[in-house]
């Protein structure tokens, strides 16, 4: 497939968001990034997302105006966009991990989110959500 396109954002949630918005957000991320042949991860905790999208980078940008067009999130920050020669969730067009589920708060994810929200340590973003690889349940 050649390089592989990886982007990772930070948002805001909508202060309304509901549980049904989430899976409503996914179900339709899955559909569209099947086509599109993107794939990645998204991670809800604390009333923010933090996702990765992988691909090619017209189709992850793609992705991206979609959701900087959607009033479900806020206070989009890119953090990274990088390319590699592999995908880290190449299994899933979508993956997700709740972690308001208290059993799914662990150290890695409240490091991951530390690093996210203060802005520090970029580089260790996606060998940190590297980890989450295994966690992740089962593609869809």
């Amino acid at each position: 497939m050649g390089p592989v396109f990886q982007l990772v954002y930070l948002s805001q949630a909508a202060e309304d968001i509901s549980y049904s918005d989430i899976q409503d957000i996914l179900e339709v991320s899955r559909n569209n990034n099947k086509m599109d042949e993107v794939t990645g991860v998204l991670i809800f905790r604390d009333g923010h997302f933090l996702q990765l999208l992988e691909g090619r980078e017209q189709d992850v940008k793609k992705v991206l105006s979609k959701i900087l067009m959607d009033d479900r999130n806020h206070s989009i920050r890119v953090l990274i966009e990088t390319t590699t020669e592999a995908r880290l969730f190449s299994n899933w067009t979508m993956a997700f991990y709740d972690g308001d589920i208290s059993s799914n708060e662990t150290e890695d994810l409240i490091e991951l989110f530390d690093t996210c929200l203060k802005g520090n340590r970029r580089t260790m973003i996606i060998p940190m959500l590297k980890k989450f690889q295994a966690s992740a349940p089962a593609p869809q």
